[in-house]
């Protein structure tokens, strides 16, 4: 089919005005992608995180550093011999140079291990330490057992350096005091109390006995007949 020339102009007005409508799209087009940015898919943004309630998770826990408690007071000492506070004795009545049976011995008539113990007079403690006593040696708590033990200790000490081996005499100061002893002229003061105080503690003071070394048998020797080393000389002699 042959086409007219009309009909082939008329063709081409529409292809060129078809042209022409779509260039101002597309220039449009070409700006609008000037300020576009493209994100590529693996950088794209997630998804706002919705809020879910709390839960507790028990697998893990949170380390906190807090302080140690405190330790506890340390009991008073039994030894194997079943005397209470064996360990603060001893050790109160070596630092004061005194042997740690006699202060054991004077705990026991005085009262008896009780560290709350007090006299109508007011001794007080293991040791019975007047608190004129306990200030004597600087100290300013006799209640507390370890004070007490030191402040009766030395007081000991002191009265053994005045009245020297005379034991008895250092514990009838004890008891009674030291001006009561002097008053009788150095001797037990006729006190009831003293009388039964003294002889008390010594029977319950077993003072540590120095160990016994036995000496081997020498063997027998010859010596020079005529001697005096000799045994038949000193067969002799006698």
């Amino acid at each position: 089919m042959t086409r007219s020339p009309r009909h082939i102009a008329l063709h081409l007005a529409l292809i060129v005005g078809g042209a022409l409508l779509a260039l101002p799209c597309a220039r449009a087009a070409v700006n609008n992608a000037d300020s576009m940015v493209y994100v590529p898919s693996s950088l794209s943004a997630a998804p706002a995180r919705v809020a879910e309630p709390y839960q507790k998770d028990t697998g893990y826990r949170i380390a906190v550093d807090t302080p140690a408690p405190p330790a506890a007071a340390e009991p008073p000492s039994q030894p194997n011999d079943g005397k209470p506070f064996d360990r603060e004795i001893t050790a109160a009545a070596r630092d004061a140079g005194v042997e740690p049976a006699l202060v054991h011995a004077v705990i026991s008539v005085e009262s008896a291990y009780r560290p709350d113990a007090v006299s109508p007079k007011g001794a007080i403690g293991l040791m019975q330490v007047m608190p004129g006593t306990a200030q004597r040696y600087g100290i300013s708590n006799p209640t507390d057992i370890r004070n007490n033990l030191r402040a009766g200790s030395r007081h000991l000490r002191t009265l053994i350096d005045r009245f020297g081996d005379r034991l008895d005499l250092v514990l009838a100061a004890y008891n009674a005091g030291e001006g009561a002893v002097r008053k009788y002229n150095n001797a037990v003061p006729p006190f009831r109390e003293t009388r039964a105080y003294v002889p008390a503690v010594m029977k319950r003071y077993k003072p540590r006995k120095a160990p016994v070394i036995e000496l081997e048998a020498s063997t027998a020797r010859d010596y020079m007949p005529g001697t005096r080393l000799d045994p038949a000389s000193l067969l002799k002699i006698e």
